[in-house]
Order: structure tokens, then C-alpha cells, then sequence
């Protein structure tokens, strides 16, 4: 099976948030190959591709530390899937780890595990890997973490020129 190619360009730019704040955003956008324009996470080429952007759910509540630790993960960077269905608190519970190892980053949001753990469990090839980092700003530590979750064993990002 083939890696999934994604089209992506790399911004680094502050967000102001509707709710008020500024917070720092860097790393990869999905983008149309041939227009170059941004593409939303349920654009159709996106859901036609079987690809899902989410946050890492609980990161910087309960993972702060290993969210932190800038030699474990990087926008580019893969991730590891981790099932756990033993969990107390959710039966389709996936983990998610720095790629090259490393302590727990977070979990995939419950509403994509809920059917991204048949997927797991049928033995299906799910990849991942960290999209975008938010920060209050450049020199602060790592606060979220946005992922890209492909239906493949891989994800090769085809990096654009930024706009």
C-alpha cells in the first residue's frame, strides 16, 4: 500500500481566536495542489481523500510536559496510534505518541476514535502525523498540537510555497 500524499504549505503566523487572545500557530496547511488555496478540514477533496485533521485531545491538560519536550515532536513529524481499549473511560480510547517514542502526547478526540478504533482493530494501516504547533508565542512552550490522520501506512507531505 502507498503513502498517503498530501498537498501542504508551511505558515507561521499569530491566530486571534474569535473567543479573544493571540496565540502563535506554526506548521503545515492542507492545501489545493493546483490553485494553492487553503483547504478546510471537511473540505471535499479532504473527505474524499479519507483524511482527518483534529487536535490532540487532553495534551496540554494532561501531557503538558511531553507536549513541551521540543526534541519529541515537530510540525512534519510522525505520530505513533496506540489503542487502548482498556480504558476506563473510553472502550475505543487511541493514544498518541512521538513517532521515534517517547512519553503519551495526548489521545485522538473521542468522536474520530469512535470509528477510527474498528478501523485499528480490523487491522487496517491508520498513519499519523503533527500538523501544527500552537504557542502564546515563538519563545513559549508548546500548547496544542494539530494532527493528520491518512487511511495509509505513511503520510508524505508535497510542501508548496506558503501564500
Amino acid at each position: 500500500m502507498d503513502p498517503a500524499v498530501v498537498d501542504v504549505a508551511f505558515e507561521e503566523r499569530y491566530w486571534y481566536p474569535h473567543d479573544g487572545g493571540v496565540v502563535w500557530v506554526a506548521g503545515y496547511q492542507l492545501v489545493d495542489p493546483e490553485s494553492g488555496r487553503y483547504l478546510a478540514r471537511d473540505a471535499p477533496q479532504v473527505l474524499a481523500a479519507g483524511l482527518i485533521v483534529a487536535n490532540v485531545a487532553g495534551a496540554a491538560r494532561h501531557h503538558a510536559e511531553a507536549l513541551a519536550d521540543e526534541a519529541s515532536v515537530a510540525p512534519g513529524g510522525a505520530l505513533t496510534l496506540r489503542r487502548d481499549p482498556d480504558n476506563p473511560h473510553d472502550p475505543n480510547a487511541i493514544a498518541v505518541h512521538p513517532g521515534a517514542g517517547g512519553a503519551q502526547l495526548g489521545w485522538v478526540p473521542r468522536d474520530v476514535a469512535v470509528d477510527l478504533a474498528a478501523e485499528l482493530d480490523a487491522g487496517r494501516p491508520w498513519s499519523a502525523l503533527a500538523m501544527r504547533e500552537r504557542r502564546a508565542s515563538p519563545r513559549d512552550p508548546r500548547e496544542g498540537l494539530t494532527m493528520l490522520l491518512a487511511p495509509a501506512p505513511a503520510i508524505e507531505l508535497r510542501v508548496h510555497p506558503g501564500r
